[in-house]
């Protein structure tokens, strides 16, 4: 009876390790999808950031040009200095 007992233990030991693995894989499935998805979401944010201010310097192409020379200007009288 009591080596019964035992295997019936162990069987059910080995069962509920197995249904354990199974549940982790599952688990780590859902985390890698969920953390794809951020990724592709932020991914995408920026790519659309990105192309905004792409867009808004071609836009004003003056202005930004100017504007890096007078920035260069400035560095430039206050390093001679």
């Amino acid at each position: 009876m009591t080596t019964d007992t035992i295997t019936s233990t162990r069987n059910s030991l080995i069962k509920d390790t197995d249904h354990l693995k199974q549940d982790a894989g599952q688990l780590v499935e859902d985390v890698k999808k969920h953390a794809s998805a951020h990724v592709d979401a932020v991914k995408d944010s920026v790519n659309n950031t990105f192309e905004s201010a792409r867009n808004y310097v071609k836009e004003r192409s003056f202005h930004f040009t100017a504007a890096a020379l007078l920035i260069g200007f400035l560095i430039g009288t206050f390093r001679r200095k």
